[in-house]
């Protein structure tokens, strides 16, 4: 989906970029149109807050962490993770960041739907009504 956007926030020398990096990638092979990571190096504590960065690597589709944990403190420091068997990992789990893009293109599938169902419906109405008015002007008029 060309409205997909991905983030890969990181801080400079973080160990656990590259493997980050390829998990995304490999999710992201999924789709039928290519979608770019936007790479984001976090320098500050300044960035990091502006950014509400919890640690590096972040990994966010479409503005949401696929990992939500609000608990977290805004910081420079690593971001640990489990997996579903609770396994320490340096990076976001493969399922999460599958199950993150999965739903923001379904999300997306289902607006684009919804906006088609919507726009047929209009016509139908149209239509209807240009019928209907056509058909009072077909009747004859006593005079």
């Amino acid at each position: 989906m060309a409205d997909l956007v991905v983030e890969l926030l990181v801080v400079e020398d973080c160990p656990h970029t590259e493997q980050a990096r390829a998990d995304l990638q490999n999710a992201l092979r999924k789709g039928i149109i290519e979608v770019p990571i936007q790479l984001i190096f976090v320098s500050s504590l300044e960035d990091a807050a502006f950014l509400d960065f919890h640690g590096s690597p972040t990994i966010r589709v479409n503005g949401q962490d696929v990992v939500p944990d609000p608990g977290l403190p805004v910081g420079l420091a690593c971001r640990l993770y489990r997996d579903g068997a609770g396994q320490v990992l340096g990076s976001p789990p493969i399922e999460a960041i599958r199950a993150a893009i999965d739903a923001a293109r379904r999300g997306k599938l289902e607006a684009f739907q919804r906006e088609e169902a919507a726009k047929v419906a209009a016509f139908a109405r149209e239509a209807e009504a240009a019928e209907a008015s056509a058909g009072s002007e077909d009747v004859p008029r006593e005079g």
